[in-house]
This record gives C-alpha cells, sequence and structure tokens, in this order.
C-alpha cells in the first residue's frame, strides 16, 4: 500500500517541483590554490580525510597529484601538493579514490599507458602519501574502480585494459596487491583478444541485493557491430563469490556500439537501476531496468536520441536540482546537462556554463549545501591537458531540500562502497549506490545525496551494506548529511565551533568547543569537550558516542601572527613622460604610511622614484615591496634667433634630438621638423615656437632558459607550456625553438581564464631555429605561453607540437626584473617547455619638452643700406651635395655673387661673368647657406641647402 501511495502521488509532486526547479552554476576557482589547474580525463572527488566534507584529488597535466580539502562553506579550500606520480608516458588515463587499507584516509589508484598501476596510499594520520607501482601484467589503463569483489571487507583493484582483457589485482589487507586473473571469466563471447575495454562500473543491476560489473566496449577500427570488441559485457553477482557473463543477453545490455561509458541510476523512482550509455557512432542510449534486471532500450521517447553530437567522454546520473529525479551530465567533445522531467523524458538545460566544452569531470558537494557541484576538466581528448583550466562550478541551488548519508562500514570496507541505499518518500524509492570510479576514468564522491523537492518529510531510508547488513532509518530530519555506521551508528554532523577569531597574535588563544555528550580524541591529544589553543594549524577531533558509534568532525584551521604584507597597484603605467603621473594604490588594510608620508589608500606621483607603504596587520606593521617609477624628462631646446632683411627668409636655429617648429606655442600642426628651419620671405618680425622630443627605447633583453637540456624528446600528444607573470607590457619578439618536425604552429598567450591574449602563425623548419613572435604582452599573473593543439592537428598530424622541452639544467624563476618571471611550466619544475632565450623588447617612450620661442627679427627699410629686389635668377640643384649653377635670366648686368654661412659670415663674393656662374660649396661644412645676387638695383637672397 506504501508503495501504491507514493506511485499515485508522484504526478503532484512532479508538477510542484518543476514550478521553481532551476540548476545554474558559478566559476568558484577562487577558493582553490593554485586557482588554474589543467586536468587530463582522470579527476576525483572524495572526502580524503574523513571530516565528512568532500575534497577534490586532481591530476596537474595528468600527472602531478594535488588534494584541495574543503574547510568551511565557500571558504578557502587547504591544498596538499602530493607530487608527480610516477610514470613515463604523460598524463594519466584513469584514477578512482578510496580507503583501501581502511584507514580512514582515501587513497588514490591511478593508470596510465603502459606505464602501470599505481596506488597512492595515505599515511596513518593522512598527511603524506607514498606509491607502490604493479607493473605486471602490463596494460593500457582506461577506467578504473575500487570494488570489494570478494566481499572481504577491504577494496580491490579493476582496471579497464584498451588492449587485452580487463585486470583485477586483489586486496591482501596490508596494503598491497595481488594479480587475480581467476577471480572472474572476462573471456568475450565470441572469443577475441578481449580489449576494448574503456568504462566500467560495479552495480546492482539485476535488483538482486549484490554487486554485478559492466563493461562498455570500444575498439576502433573494428566497424562490425557483432564483433566481441565492441559488445558491452554485463557479469552478475552468483551471491557466492563468483560471476556469471550474461552471454545470453537476457539482460538486453550485450550493445554491439562503440560505447565509450555506461552508468547505472534510478531514473523514475521505482526502485532498480536504469542504464545511460554514450557511444560514439551511434545515438547514445537510455535503457529501462523492469525491476529485475530486464532493460528496454527507452532513447527515442526519452528525448535523447542523437541529442548528443561528437564523442561523449563522460555520461553520469545526478540530480544536480534537488527536485528528486536524477539528471544526466555528458562531457566530451560537447558538454551537456539533460534534466529529468520525473516521466522519463529529458530536457536539454542550455547556456550553464562557460564557451569552452569540458571533457570530463568529478561530482561532489564541494561547499557543503546539499547541492551537486561539478569541478570540470577541459583536456583534449582523450587525457591530453589544454591551454583551459579547470574550473570548480558550484551549483547555485535553489529552494529544493535534500538528505544525505557519510557511510562508514565496519564489516564492509570502511567507505561503503558497493552499499546500496533506498529512500522512501512521496517521491518513491530513491535508489542510490556508494561507487568508487565510474564512467571513464574519473571518480565521485562516496556521499549518498537524494534530492527531495518541495517534500519534508522522509518516511525511511534503507541501507543495504555489502556484508549483508540492512540498517533502516526511521524519518529523519531533511537538509543534512547524516554519519552513518554500519549496524545502525548514528551520528549527527560534529561541527566544531571557533569561541573567537581563528586568527590571533602570538600570547593571545582560542577556544574550540565540539558538541556535548560525547567521548573527544583531538588531534592533539586532548580528550575534553573544549581545548585552548595557542599555535597555529588544523584542528579536528573524533567523537564517540555511548554506543560506540564514532564520527570526525569538520577541521577548523588557526593562524598565528598573520603575514599581511601589503601589495601595491599602479592604476596606470609607471612609466610617463615629465608631468605625468600615476594612481598608486596599496592593498586594503586599516592604515596607511607611504614613503612620501601620505597616509591615504591611494596617492598619485608625478615624480620618479621608488615608492612603498607600511599597512597595520593584526599583529604587526608590514612594508611593502618597493615600486619603481620612471618620469622621463626632455630637455628644452636651445635655440638660435636670426635677424634678416625685408622680404628675406630666416635662418632659425635649435638643437635637440627630435625638434619639431610651430608657428604658436599652442598650434597642434608641426610645419617643420628638423633644423634650421627657413622661415617664408618676412616682412615683419615673427615669433616661432620650436619644442624638442626624446624617444627612449629601452635596449632588448634576454630571458628564459638559454639553451635545451637533456633527453631531446619532443612528444606528440602532451602540450606543454611556460607559466609567467607580466609586471610592465611588453613585445614578447623572437624565442628560440627545437625540432624535427618542419611545419606551421599556433604560438599563443593565454591568461589565468583560458583566453587567448595574443598569438601568432609561426613555419618552424627541423632544427634549431629563432623564430620572430611579436606577441604583445600585458600585465597579468599565471600567463601561458603554449601552443594551439587543433592547429598543431591540422598542421603537423599531433596535438602536441613537437617541440623539444628540458628535463635537466632547469632554474625557475626565469627574470628580469620588474618586467617578467618564467615560474613555472605547464608540467611543474623539472621541466622546461619549448621556448628558449625570449627577446623582450620593451615600449619605446616619447616624451615632448615645452615649447621655445624663437624670434625672427627684420631689420626696418631706414636700416637697410641695399635695398631687397626680386631678380629672374636661378640656383640649382637644391640641396646639393657640393656643386652649384647661378643662373641669371634677361639683360645683362653687373652682378657679383656671394655665399654667407648660417651665421652670417661671407665665405666667398665673385662677379658674375656672364649669366652663369658654377660654385663649388662641398668645400664647406654640410649646412644652410645664403647666396646672395647683388645689381645696381640691389640685392636678392637664396637660401641653399648642402648635404
Amino acid at each position: 500500500m506504501f508503495r501504491q501511495r507514493l506511485l499515485l502521488s508522484l504526478s503532484l509532486v512532479w508538477l510542484c517541483n518543476a514550478l521553481f526547479a532551476q540548476i545554474s552554476f558559478t566559476n568558484s576557482n577562487s577558493l582553490l590554490s593554485p586557482s588554474n589547474h589543467y586536468s587530463g580525463v582522470a579527476i576525483a572527488i572524495i572526502d580524503v580525510n574523513g571530516d565528512g566534507l568532500d575534497d577534490i584529488v586532481r591530476l596537474n597535466q595528468g600527472v602531478s597529484l594535488n588534494i584541495q580539502y574543503q574547510t568551511s562553506a565557500n571558504q578557502a579550500f587547504n591544498v596538499l601538493n602530493v607530487g608527480v606520480i610516477p610514470q613515463n608516458q604523460g598524463s594519466q588515463w584513469g584514477m578512482c579514490t578510496g580507503d583501501m587499507d581502511n584507514n580512514g584516509f582515501a587513497d588514490v589508484l591511478v593508470g596510465g599507458r603502459y606505464d602501470g598501476l599505481k596506488v597512492v596510499s595515505a599515511s596513518s594520520d593522512g598527511s603524506a602519501y607514498t606509491y607502490a607501482s604493479y607493473n605486471t601484467p602490463s596494460i593500457f589503463t582506461q577506467g578504473v574502480n575500487f570494488a570489494d569483489i570478494n566481499n572481504d571487507g577491504f577494496l580491490d583493484a579493476f582496471a579497464c585494459h584498451d588492449d587485452g582483457s580487463a585486470k583485477i589485482f586483489a586486496n591482501n589487507g596490508d596494503g598491497t596487491f595481488t594479480y587475480q586473473p581467476m577471480w572472474i571469466d572476462l573471456t568475450s563471447y565470441p572469443s577475441s583478444d578481449n580489449s576494448g575495454n574503456y568504462g566500467s562500473v560495479w552495480s546492482d543491476v539485476d535488483n538482486d541485493g549484490d554487486v554485478d560489473l559492466y563493461i562498455a566496449h570500444c575498439r576502433q577500427g573494428v566497424n562490425n557491430p557483432n564483433d566481441a570488441r565492441r559488445i558491452n559485457q554485463l557479469f552478475l553477482n552468483n551471491g557466492d563469490g563468483t560471476y556469471s557473463q550474461d552471454t545470453a543477453n537476457v539482460a538486453g545490455l550485450r550493445i554491439g556500439a562503440q560505447s565509450w561509458t555506461a552508468d547505472f541510476g534510478d531514473i523514475d523512482n521505482d526502485g532498480d537501476f536504469d542504464c545511460f550509455i554514450t557511444n560514439h557512432d551511434v545515438s547514445s542510449q537510455l535503457l529501462e531496468n523492469d525491476g529485475f534486471g530486464h532493460f528496454t532500450d527507452i532513447t527515442v521517447s526519452s528525448g535523447l536520441y542523437n541529442a548528443i553530437g561528437g564523442s561523449p567522454i563522460q555520461g553520469v546520473f545526478r540530480d544536480f536540482d534537488n527536485d528528486g529525479y536524477v539528471d544526466i551530465l555528458v562531457a566530451g567533445s560537447f558538454q551537456y546537462l539533460f534534466k529529468n522531467n520525473g516521466d522519463k523524458t529529458f530536457s536539454k538545460v542550455p547556456n550553464l556554463f562557460s564557451n569552452n566544452n569540458m571533457e570530463s569531470f568529478a561530482i561532489g558537494d564541494l561547499n557543503g549545501d546539499g547541492f551537486q557541484d561539478i569541478y570540470a576538466g577541459y583536456a583534449e581528448i582523450y587525457t591530453t591537458p589544454s591551454s583551459t583550466p579547470d574550473v570548480l562550478w558550484m551549483n547555485d541551488g535553489n529552494d529544493n531540500h535534500f538528505f544525505g548519508l557519510n557511510l562508514r562500514g565496519q564489516q564492509s570496507n570502511r567507505g561503503g562502497v558497493g552499499a546500496k541505499v533506498q529512500m522512501f518518500s512521496a517521491l518513491g524509492i530513491q535508489t542510490r549506490e556508494v561507487r568508487s570510479g565510474e564512467s571513464y576514468g574519473i571518480s565521485n564522491s562516496l556521499l549518498i545525496h537524494f534530492g527531495l523537492g518541495a517534500e519534508t518529510h522522509i518516511d525511511s531510508v534503507v541501507v543495504n551494506w555489502p556484508s549483508g547488513i540492512r540498517d533502516v532509518i526511521l524519518e529523519p530530519e531533511i537538509d543534512q548529511y547524516l554519519n552513518f555506521g554500519e549496524g545502525g551508528c548514528l551520528v549527527p554532523n560534529i561541527s566544531l565551533e571557533a569561541l573567537g577569531n581563528i586568527i590571533f597574535c602570538a600570547g593571545d588563544s582560542l577556544h574550540i568547543q565540539a558538541p556535548a555528550g560525547y567521548a573527544y580524541e583531538w588531534n592533539t591529544g586532548d580528550t575534553t569537550e573544549v581545548i585552548n589553543v595557542m599555535m597555529a594549524g588544523d584542528y579536528q577531533v573524533i567523537v564517540t558516542d555511548n554506543d560506540g558509534c564514532t564520527a570526525v568532525s569538520n577541521t577548523i584551521s588557526v593562524t598565528v601572527d598573520p603575514i599581511e604584507i601589503p601589495s601595491i597597484t599602479a592604476l596606470g603605467d609607471t612609466i610617463f613622460c615629465m608631468g605625468g603621473q600615476v594612481e598608486l594604490m596599496s592593498s586594503p588594510s586599516n592604515s596607511y604610511l607611504w614613503s612620501t608620508g601620505d597616509t591615504t589608500q591611494s596617492i598619485s606621483v608625478s615624480d620618479g622614484g621608488a615608492y612603498t607603504v607600511i599597512t597595520q596587520g593584526l599583529c604587526a606593521q608590514f612594508a611593502s615591496e618597493a615600486i619603481s617609477v620612471m618620469a622621463l624628462n626632455a630637455a628644452l631646446p636651445m635655440v638660435i634667433s636670426d635677424t634678416v632683411f625685408v622680404d628675406s627668409m630666416a635662418i632659425l636655429q635649435a638643437t635637440g634630438s627630435i625638434l619639431n617648429w610651430y608657428e604658436t606655442d599652442t598650434s597642434s600642426a608641426i610645419i617643420f621638423t628638423g633644423s634650421p628651419f627657413v622661415t617664408p620671405s618676412l616682412t615683419a618680425d615673427a615669433t616661432y615656437w620650436v619644442s624638442n622630443t626624446e624617444v627612449y627605447d629601452r635596449p632588448n633583453e634576454f630571458v628564459g632558459m638559454v639553451n635545451h637540456q637533456g633527453s631531446n624528446f619532443s612528444d606528440n600528444s602532451y602540450i606543454g607550456g611556460l607559466i609567467f607573470d607580466c609586471f610592465t607590457p611588453f613585445t614578447l619578439a623572437k624565442t628560440k625553438v627545437y625540432t624535427t618536425r618542419e611545419g606551421e604552429r599556433k604560438i599563443t598567450v593565454v591568461n589565468s581564464n583560458g583566453e587567448v591574449l595574443d598569438s601568432v602563425i609561426v613555419m618552424i623548419p627541423s632544427g634549431t631555429t629563432v623564430i620572430d613572435l611579436n606577441l604583445q604582452i600585458p600585465v597579468g599573473q599565471d600567463l601561458l605561453l603554449t601552443t594551439d593543439p587543433q592547429f598543431n592537428q591540422m598542421s603537423i598530424g599531433s596535438s602536441g607540437p613537437q617541440l623539444r622541452r628540458s628535463t635537466t639544467g632547469i632554474q625557475f624563476p626565469y627574470e628580469i626584473n620588474d618586467v617578467v618571471s618564467i615560474k613555472n611550466s605547464t608540467y611543474d619544475q623539472t621541466r622546461y617547455y619549448y621556448f628558449y632565450d625570449w627577446e623582450v623588447d620593451f615600449k619605446d617612450y616619447s616624451c615632448e619638452s615645452e615649447r621655445v620661442p624663437v624670434m625672427a627679427v627684420v631689420m626696418p627699410a631706414s636700416s637697410v643700406t641695399s635695398p631687397s629686389v626680386q631678380y629672374d635668377w636661378q640656383v640649382y640643384p637644391n640641396p646639393t651635395s657640393g656643386n652649384l649653377n647661378v643662373a641669371v635670366n634677361g639683360d645683362y648686368q653687373e652682378f657679383s655673387v656671394s655665399c654667407r654661412n648660417s651665421q652670417g659670415a661671407i665665405m666667398f663674393s665673385n662677379v658674375l661673368t656672364g649669366n652663369k656662374m658654377d660654385l663649388n660649396l662641398g668645400q664647406f661644412p654640410k649646412g644652410i647657406y645664403l647666396i646672395e645676387l647683388s645689381g645696381k638695383s640691389g640685392i636678392s637672397r637664396k637660401v641653399i641647402l648642402v648635404q
């Protein structure tokens, strides 16, 4: 009767929920450190330290293990850099997480392309990790899982193999694993080489209470859908430790498409798991379970037929809007979120994320608000990290309710992997499972999560443990995650309270209080409800109730004597011409004291020099690093005026670098550049204005590793780059590269948001080449110099640029003070990628002085002994290198020809015989000369330039 009542109310509940349930996400990378991280396909979310909060486990560039620990809601994550995973083939292909030794801290299983399976084990206190590699048999790892296959309470390892049978490794219970090829007969039917194992999932497919195995198969180059290498395999658990393959296709899951992944989730709240399969050659599929493990394809009626384009790499069920119905998230060539409409149909939700298509992801609650968040990776298919950083997409939530469980096994494995949980409410029988490793090489949160929509009452929650124990929770409160132990241990979330400020000065202290009514075991060794702390650190407690049930609290991080060094930001260019200014702003503080004596947060400075600020921190004063300001000067020009006769041209002179002449002191039009300036013929005194312009061109400098060192290897799949900060804009003029593969590459500069700031296509010949880039580099942090993988693929046939990188002799950072710091590579500081001996071309600054007046004085007619006249005559060529011809037209009269220099001194004077005269001025210095033709009527003058 209860089941009937639930089903009858579904339509009304769905209608109510649909009215207000929304899905949206916000980029929350600012909570992570570093905020820019570049994953391959393998990503995981799990509660690493047992505090009930999901954490992020990620591999930078697919190889360097980094853990981000959630602290409290929407606060910065704590970070642990574990280091580079032992490998020799680059970015890893599969990762899952779980507590394989039952010590309360999550361990990691990682695998790549024939570089062994790696188990990364947490120490007894979770503060450090060690590696163990399993290289026999060799394996091209795809999807991986932790699952308690033999149900002994310890998680075993399962790894899909691309080129042969999947591999099983038994957990020996002492932190080691042993290869077990006989546990499950994985032979394909019909017979084949058993290859093509891509995505695997351990789930109770037939709803009989034990965990089965399903493997999605894809084999490139195999076009026959009846080829066993393409046929998905279902292995049903017989309940006695053995498994039987469904070769007769009783379940309806022997699908011969090029399937990449499979996931199981209850789409209609009828208490069984339905199946979603991503395919590359035909439409991805949705299949409905009849409750007994028989599946019917409902893809067409669900609205999902041909709704997914490109190559889907991930496909997972989760309830993102907490309406009580699992939605579907897909990533790969394109990203999709399909909302479950509650009637076995799905609708695509548009415009949820950025324009970049997520290639992979992991899902969990990363701020403890009861909504499912997404940590998204943007690798190139299949596991090549790109230049687009990962994004933490935090779910914005809505008014819907939720309920969750944090399971802890006793007889079963500690994380409860393999447990099936059902929640009974007006929404039906919602069914969830705890899985380590899902879809393709990813691992999602082990926390059980149910959306409730507008419902506020839960009838009961049933937990079916791998051990066979069945626990029932009656009418739990909503909107909480319960810590629930096998056998009925029920401990509420243990939330510590800081009775004061968690940041304080030496000599002060802080009380941290746990909830009352338990036995306590603090990580300090204290056993009281309240502890007093005086030192910086992370504080946590394990509580035990009267029934012996335990729970781990959240962590409170305490800071003593915080270091609060201020930073100065220039709101403009710190290099400018004299007369300019720039505003300098300090980071926020309670008080400020600048080196100028100012006490405001920002100051405007017009003089060159080094500026600092001292701010008052909580416990001490802190001084910033100096910021340099340069005010460039242009000296006033030195000028020489001229005195001329009426109707003559004046010769005005000035000294300086670039001399610009103007008619007035305010006019914008330049009438002449250079010196001397020859005026038009003047009849009255005139004043002209001249300025001096200085061009400051800082000589180019070089930065970066000068030459390649180490291995000559150049990867055709890995896309490396150099991470750098720019403090002053510059042009990256040239760089040196090494390759054996001739062809064009697109070199790009990318900011911390993955946006391309500048790019250039360059033809690179085989060998060692200095290439011209002329890339404009703006001020910014965590900029990336790399190559475009799509262009690489089109140009040279591989996503990697096939440029040589260094493995030895690397000494980060490489710096030009106040300009640029090359601080890391996309791999880590043990690699230097591609771009050697950067030539940095600095910005030119052009500074113009104030204008100086220059007088041209015209002598009055009364003072002119020889009147100025206009004869019909020519002087040519003008300008001249020395030889000069004088020609007089018309009737001959007695003339003399004189030459004066710019100071007025007569250089020579000759009588003109006839109408022509040849002169040689090459004997005189280059410059301006005045040729005078004197006759009975007066004197006529012409200005000549000798150059």
